[in-house]
């Protein structure tokens, strides 16, 4: 349950981080580099998020299942 609780955290921050670069996109100058990296944020915390469900599907933590099973 723990597991799956830090995952949808690290989800809530990729959401998050999302909407952070797009707001400074739209209202930074041009030559601000907070957007380039919020969006690296949010793509490494997206490649964690997939070691971490690779290791709990590994670990027996998660379990994966197919549609309508």
């Amino acid at each position: 349950m723990l597991f799956k609780f830090i995952l949808v955290a690290l989800l809530l921050f990729v959401i998050i981080s999302l909407f952070t670069a797009f707001y400074f996109l739209v209202k930074d100058p041009s030559s601000s580099k907070r957007v380039v990296k919020s969006l690296f944020l949010r793509v490494g915390l997206s490649l964690f998020i997939m070691v971490l469900l690779l290791v709990g599907t590994q670990l027996g933590w998660v379990t994966p299942h197919g549609v309508g099973q």
